[in-house]
């Protein structure tokens, strides 16, 4: 090489050089192999990276080869199996002219690069090793000279510390995300916590209120309910006075409902467990409605795997599907579809009831299992509210997926062993 060739050399890579102040990894390695191909005057270049986790060199990138050839393959870092290893264990340059019969070259390589000779050299940086460089004429077939070779080390030795630079801000900058998304998980699981604090404290002043009020209503409907049953025995069979004392006995049973799912909602019971075949219960609660659905003229279809038993309170998971059902009779009063599946997905029972409905609006869909929130005109908000404390006291989920106009589905997951 003349003078006039050397100085050209040492000016590109100078320029190289000064583009290497960028924290960008993928353009710091363009870079390197840029100033080997061009600027040097390598055929060819492979740069490989040190994967400290799973203790392999990758080739991350190459010039002259086709990038979807090197993506996969891997070098190990033992020195005594690949020549790669050795460059970076030994921190030291080696140049190998008969790459065909050396030993210390990777088989798999020297057929997949058809290598005859190239120059391998350490990618150092300030602190640690970061990988090797290997480059050679497989074109022109020059032979590598020392003049090369020193070019090459002196490259890379800046390149190193560019490299070391650019690898630990792209290393801080991943700590920084996973620090951030750690944070806003823990903001967000904090924001829960407080709101289920909050949520408690209401539901538990609000349960004492509604075990007091509840408790006070009772006794005189007890009361009126046995002095009714006194008076109506006292009239004649034909009196019309009959009619009105059986609204008056209706309306008292509805009260005693009330009554009793503010009770359920103030003192929950623990689970009663025992064996529970779920379609079984799906069907005898289907029985108590069926009256119901066949008055409004809605078709129940049915879609039952079989399931293993459970472990639950027969008379609690009944009151659950009994409140899903009598929830999709209410929102189809013109007719329609009931839909009820069972079947086992992913390790628990699931369970769906899905309607043909009016649907529920997305506003509305976030309260639907808030204590006291109903949009019915005689409801008092407790019913589902009920239902997703009884399965979730049964180590279950419950959720609704509906849409205007488009039916409602709630999905139930229960656990079994």
């Amino acid at each position: 090489m003349n003078e006039s060739d050397r100085m050209q050399e040492l000016s590109a890579l100078q320029e190289i050089s000064r583009s290497m102040h960028s924290l960008d990894l993928d353009e710091i390695l363009h870079l390197i192999l840029e100033g080997v191909t061009h600027s040097i005057g390598f055929d060819r270049a492979r740069l490989y990276l040190i994967n400290e986790k799973e203790n392999l060199l990758e080739c991350k990138i190459a010039v002259g080869i086709e990038q979807e050839k090197i993506s996969m393959i891997t070098l190990p870092m033992d020195s005594e199996m690949s020549i790669m290893g050795r460059v970076v264990s030994e921190k030291k340059a080696y140049v190998i002219q008969d790459a065909r019969n050396d030993p210390r070259v990777n088989p798999v390589l020297k057929e997949f690069f058809n290598l005859r000779s190239f120059v391998a050299v350490p990618l150092l940086g300030k602190n640690r090793t970061m990988g090797a460089v290997s480059a050679d004429y497989i074109y022109t077939e020059k032979l590598i000279t020392q003049e090369k070779v020193d070019s090459l080390i002196a490259f890379t030795n800046q390149a190193g510390l560019a490299l070391e630079n650019a690898k630990l801000y792209q290393e801080l900058k991943q700590l920084n995300e996973e620090l951030e998304e750690r944070v806003k998980k823990a903001t967000e699981d904090l924001k829960k916590t407080q709101e289920q604090l909050i949520q408690s404290s209401r539901l538990s002043a609000m349960g004492q209120l509604s075990a007091g009020i509840a408790h006070e209503i009772r006794n005189p409907l007890t009361s009126i309910k046995i002095l009714i049953h006194s008076l109506i025995g006292r009239l004649p069979p034909d009196d019309v006075r009959r009619e009105d004392i059986a609204v008056i006995e209706n309306e008292i049973e509805r009260m005693n409902q009330i009554t009793k799912q503010f009770l359920d909602f103030a003192r929950p019971s623990k689970p009663k467990k025992g064996d529970l075949d779920i379609n079984k219960i799906i069907e005898d609660t289907l029985l108590l409605v069926s009256h119901e659905l066949s008055e409004l003229e809605i078709e129940t279809e049915k879609a039952f795997e079989s399931l293993p038993c459970i472990m639950a309170d027969r008379e609690q998971i009944r009151q659950v599907f009994l409140n899903l059902i009598l929830n999709a009779i209410q929102s189809m009063p013109g007719g329609g579809r009931l839909i009820i599946e069972t079947g086992i997905k992913d390790g628990q029972i699931s369970i769906s009831f899905q309607d043909t409905g009016r649907g529920i609006p997305e506003a509305i869909r976030e309260k639907l299992f808030e204590p006291f929130f109903t949009t019915k005109e005689e409801g008092i908000g407790l019913g589902l509210s009920i239902t997703k404390r009884i399965i979730e006291d049964h180590q279950g989920k419950i959720r609704v997926e509906s849409a205007e106009g488009k039916g409602t589905t709630f999905l139930i997951s229960l656990p079994f062993s």
